[in-house]
């Protein structure tokens, strides 16, 4: 189970060092790293609405921080000005509500088509995956999703990531199960003197 937790760990910090990096204000982070994230793509496209704003890379998206990647066809991240904590409305504060304060004003980021991400021996693959920062989940579908770490592997028709509750639900669907292949931890042999 602590394996499982791992895994699990690793989509929960790879998505909030995405909405840390791309937070430029003074409020705390969740994520440790205070390396560069690396972006690339074959196009980039921004458009504003009413609100809020979206950002898209899509062709051959590669994600980089440190060791921790991410790949996928398609990223879209969407912001939401009122999840930006305050408003100004002339010289006065308008303070949003508690629950939909964020430290960047990321309302969701999509990964979508051959999404995989990886750190070291552990790795996530799905067809999408969508980080809802209202919500505070992270939600992996298609394909189906699968999560291994070394060669301990566990795969569902959805993976629901609940990030404040440190809690986190595998469903299976109509004609499919949830599958778990666990090896056992091999013990350590003392080395002979």
């Amino acid at each position: 189970m602590f394996r499982f937790f791992s895994i699990v760990f690793l989509l929960c910090c790879f998505f909030v060092q995405i909405d840390n990096g791309f937070c430029q204000n003074d409020h705390p982070t969740f994520s440790s790293s205070d390396q560069p994230i690396n972006i690339t793509s074959k196009r980039f496209s921004a458009k504003n609405f009413s609100g809020g704003k979206e950002v898209t890379f899509e062709g051959s998206v590669r994600v980089q921080q440190g060791d921790l990647v991410l790949t996928c066809d398609r990223l879209i991240i969407m912001y939401d000005e009122k999840m930006q904590g305050t408003e100004q409305n002339g010289s006065n504060k308008k303070t949003v509500n508690k629950e939909l304060q964020t430290a960047s004003g990321i309302k969701s980021i999509t990964a979508s088509g051959n999404v995989k991400m990886t750190q070291n021996d552990r790795m996530a693959v799905a067809g999408k995956a969508v980080f809802d920062n209202t919500k505070r989940t992270i939600t992996l579908t298609e394909g189906p999703p699968r999560l291994w770490q070394g060669p301990d592997v566990l795969a569902a028709q959805t993976i629901v990531i609940y990030l404040d509750e440190n809690r986190s639900e595998l469903l299976g669907g109509d004609d499919s199960l949830i599958t778990a292949i666990i090896n056992p931890v091999k013990p350590k042999k003392d080395k002979e003197k």
